[in-house]
């Protein structure tokens, strides 16, 4: 008879528990790896919206400053009301060279407080000389054709300096809002004479 010797040879296998174990171990990585690139989506989409409102910031600044820069006077803030509100009323241009104030060359600045809008009223044709700037203000908004500057616009305010021997400076803050995200700027601009 001859000996049989038979050997066992050990096999590895997962238990149940292990098996377990390394699922919800694997569902943990899982979730935090979805987590860490929600975070990431969601960053660069609110970098986006950031992005833009700078720009948006920027293209009014420079909108205010060309207007400012080349206006004749600024009529609203003056000297006598140096604060204002929501608007801003400029003489922009003595286009025929008589030296008066005529409704056609008169620009008003004001945010639509209802849609938040900043829009610029101006009507090259209009007939009549300015007399003051609510008479002006009220006939711009009711009849004179608007120019949409910016959309998103929650908040405006003017404040003008008139040193004497300088030219006015005009230093404006605005607020510009996208969904709930805003960002608050501000600027100046003189005028050139």
């Amino acid at each position: 008879m001859s000996n049989v010797h038979q050997t066992r040879k050990n096999k590895t296998a997962f238990t149940l528990v292990e098996l377990l174990l390394a699922m919800s171990i694997l569902a943990v990585v899982g979730v935090a790896a979805l987590s860490i690139l929600g975070a990431t989506t969601y960053g660069t989409s609110d970098d986006q919206l950031r992005r833009e409102m700078i720009v948006s910031a920027e293209v009014i600044k420079q909108r205010i400053k060309s207007v400012v820069h080349a206006a004749e006077e600024l009529i609203i803030p003056n000297s006598g009301q140096t604060t204002s509100t929501d608007y801003l009323i400029v003489w922009a241009k003595d286009t025929n060279d008589d030296e008066s104030k005529d409704n056609s060359e008169m620009l008003l600045i004001e945010r639509d407080t209802s849609t938040n809008e900043l829009l610029a009223f101006q009507d090259t044709s209009a007939a009549g000389t300015f007399s003051d700037a609510a008479t002006f203000r009220a006939a711009a908004k009711a009849s004179y054709p608007s120019t949409r500057w910016a959309t998103g616009f929650s908040a405006f305010f003017c404040t003008a300096s008139f040193g004497a021997g300088q030219f006015p400076l005009l230093t404006y803050k605005f607020t510009v809002t996208r969904g709930t995200s805003n960002e608050t700027h501000t600027g100046s601009a003189s005028l050139r004479q």
